[in-house]
């Protein structure tokens, strides 16, 4: 089992880079993998994600609420969102509801079994719940306790990007 934790001030492409360069490696003895990005609707996330689906590999986005995350276009900025022309163009990527780690945006009971639905079959999971606020930080502590609990063998990947570096350019 291997960690891989980065400081929040780490330049995105670098990251994409070296998670793209550890997945190669990783799938010369398998096809493709399965790969579980929590906090995968901004900007790192959209881009890691379609990087990853192009090679091959199944991606799974987990989002606060799916349903929004794959609108046409954004309803809230409350959610995260990719639209529906990103999972269109990304046939290999998609989107699943889990509670974030405090069950306050929660909608509907959509999120009920993400652990076993996700994270189960999960190779890796690169977690992108940025932000500095108490609820980021217990949702990244939620999604490693959980994947940890459910299928320990997966590859652990955690970045908590602050807001100066979202707003960087891909």
């Amino acid at each position: 089992l291997g960690y891989i934790i980065y400081t929040p001030t780490m330049v995105m492409c670098r990251f994409i880079t070296l998670v793209s360069a550890w997945l190669l490696v990783s799938s010369i003895s398998c096809n493709a993998l399965n790969i579980v990005i929590p906090g995968g609707t901004g900007k790192m996330g959209r881009q890691l994600a379609s990087n990853l689906g192009a090679k091959g590999h199944s991606v799974t986005i987990l989002c606060r609420n799916a349903f929004l995350a794959a609108a046409p276009s954004r309803v809230s900025s409350d959610f995260g969102w990719v639209g529906r022309s990103y999972l269109n163009a990304n046939p290999r990527v998609s989107l699943r509801d889990w509670d974030g780690g405090d069950l306050l945006d929660i909608v509907g009971q959509d999120w009920l079994g993400w652990q076993d639905d996700a994270l189960e079959p999960a190779d890796c999971v690169v977690n992108l719940c940025g932000g500095m606020t108490e609820q980021r930080v217990m949702a990244c502590e939620r999604i490693v306790r959980e994947s940890l609990r459910v299928n320990p063998a997966a590859m652990q990947i955690t970045m908590s990007p602050i807001d100066d570096d979202l707003v960087m350019k891909l």
